[in-house]
């Protein structure tokens, strides 16, 4: 009994030492990266700014849209959707929501559609009240009018959204479990447990499923892919889209060094991505706002063959900007957000396509 309870022990031990070394694999405890200059940036405040966690640019007007909430106030102050207009030389964020939507809101990742004639939606995740939803606006400008609500069972822990019809959009839920030990299973354990949920706005149906942390989501210009980064995978997938029956067929899967988080898709196709390269550098940064957190940005260049070539446009040991979730880029600028800060980055992006 003695000799199978020592190898019992051993086994363990070896399995645990293995789980170890692969974790802080993935967690980037063993990557190194040289810090990577985009251009010259300038820091924007003010406007009530805090915890830019996603961006997205109307290629047509040059106004961004930014959203964002105080993630260190646990949700009891109000956030935002700004406005930030690329084509003034000293613009200002502008809060956009303030009288659509007053009291309780809490948005995360938000998504533009123009519909075919010419009129924007946009999509906004929205935890207030420890809730879930999907808030709809019909854009006019730099005016939003709230629209419409979509809340359901499906919207588990919704991090990112991209619309592809007036009322249409595919979300991520980023776990599929909300709180207790399968969640924190799903994180320490990276279990590809997480899924896509396509509205066709009507209802809920399952798109994808077992991904390992969905996270960014975004589609071609076209509407012909689909682009989802499963971010404990440390990979985005790319997936053929039927436009008119939704289906999803898996295209490629492009490895990349961290976390992968929110995907922005540039006017010639090309994708902007988010990335947490030193994931227990975050977790830290999360906790106490004195510890930086690097900040990484990549350029996904198509590679011929239906997938992308990933190379790194910007990355920063978090002296600049810590937590970065999202980069979005038009005309040779490039904003970058981040998940805590009550900051934004406007760059200037020589190297844009």
């Amino acid at each position: 009994m003695g000799r199978i309870i020592r190898w019992s022990f051993l086994i363990l031990l070896i399995a645990a030492g293995i789980w170890g070394y692969f974790f802080l694999q993935a967690a980037g405890v063993f990557l190194a990266l040289e810090p990577k200059v985009v251009g010259v940036c300038k820091t924007v405040t003010g406007g009530g700014i805090v915890g830019v966690e996603d961006v997205t640019i109307d290629p047509e007007t040059k106004l961004a849209y930014l959203s964002g909430y105080d993630r260190r106030a646990g949700g009891t102050k109000r956030g935002a959707i700004w406005a930030y207009d690329l084509n003034a030389s000293d613009a200002q964020p502008i809060d956009l929501t303030a009288a659509a939507l007053p009291e309780g809101f809490l948005p995360h990742g938000i998504s533009l559609f123009r519909g075919p004639d010419g009129q924007n939606t946009l999509f906004v995740i929205n935890h207030a009240n420890q809730k879930h939803a999907i808030e709809i606006f019909d854009v006019a400008g730099a005016t939003l009018t709230h629209r419409r609500t979509v809340t359901g069972p499906e919207l588990v822990s919704p991090n990112d959204i991209v619309g592809v019809g007036a009322d249409a959009f595919y979300v991520t839920n980023d776990h599929a479990n909300t709180s207790g030990l399968m969640r924190t299973a799903e994180d320490y354990l990276r279990l590809p447990l997480s899924s896509v949920k396509f509205f066709d706005g009507l209802k809920f149906s399952e798109a994808l499923t077992g991904l390992g942390g969905s996270n960014g989501i975004n589609v071609s210009a076209d509407g012909h892919s689909l682009y989802v980064s499963a971010a404990s995978e440390r990979t985005v997938y790319v997936y053929d889209r039927d436009p008119q029956t939704n289906l999803l067929s898996k295209r490629a899967a492009v490895a990349v060094p961290g976390f992968a988080d929110n995907i922005e898709v540039l006017r010639n196709g090309d994708l902007l991505l988010g990335l947490h390269s030193r994931i227990l550098e975050l977790l830290a940064h999360m906790r106490d706002a004195s510890k930086p957190s690097p900040s990484h940005i990549m350029h996904l260049k198509p590679d011929g063959k239906g997938s992308f070539v990933p190379v790194t446009v910007y990355y920063d040991l978090g002296d600049e900007i810590s937590g970065v979730s999202v980069g979005a880029s038009a005309d040779k600028r490039l904003l970058i957000g981040a998940i805590f800060e009550s900051k934004f980055l406007d760059c200037t992006w020589d190297g844009a396509p």
